[in-house]
């Protein structure tokens, strides 16, 4: 007679489960640390490009001041009334839309006009023009890379002898529907006149 041992082995359905559980669980984690970190990486490096620019920003506000001293060095009160003359160079600068400052690309590196900020006009491009060493952010949009980052440059006369510099770069990062923003304010003073 033929003896029938009928031993089952193998997996039950509930087994086959838990072990798919634990194995996406295994595989999920780790995944979604690195996704997290990805990402909070890749804002901090937006973060640090944007107080860059802001520094840049007040940096080359200072300059324009100078520039004008330089222009004017016998008559440093000429220089610094032509600075803040709110109809003047940095008119734009002194409203209420603030500017956007930028260097030529020549030696001296002088001072572009400054750009009125209504709109998307203060929007910042890398500079695709091969001929420089060196990349650059322009407001310049012409043949240029549009970039997530937006300068504006705002002037406040505080009396006669100050003026408030507030640089502000916003940009959008990720799926986040809040711009961020960072802010650099310094203080120009009429360190050469009466």
């Amino acid at each position: 007679m033929m003896q029938n041992n009928n031993q089952q082995s193998g997996f039950t359905l509930v087994e086959t489960l838990v072990a798919i559980t634990i194995l996406l669980l295994v595989i999920t984690g780790p995944m979604s640390i690195s996704a997290r970190a990805a990402k909070s990486t890749s804002f901090s490096s937006e973060q640090v490009v944007a107080f860059f620019l802001a520094q840049e920003g007040a940096e080359i506000a200072q300059k324009g001041r100078d520039d004008i001293l330089l222009a004017n060095f016998t008559n440093p009160t000429t220089a610094w009334n032509t600075f803040t003359n709110t109809s003047g160079t940095f008119q734009h600068c002194f409203g209420a839309n603030g500017c956007g400052l930028e260097l030529n690309t020549n030696a001296a590196g002088t001072l572009k006009n400054p750009v009125n900020c209504s709109g998307t006009s203060c929007t910042l491009y890398v500079d695709s023009n091969t001929a420089n060493t060196r990349s650059r952010y322009t407001h310049t949009s012409s043949g240029n890379t549009a970039t997530s980052y937006l300068r504006v440059i705002k002037m406040q006369k505080y009396g006669e002898r100050e003026v408030k510099v507030t640089s502000t770069v916003y940009w959008r990062t990720g799926s986040q529907k809040e711009s961020q923003k960072v802010e650099v304010e310094t203080y120009l003073f009429n360190i050469y006149g009466n």
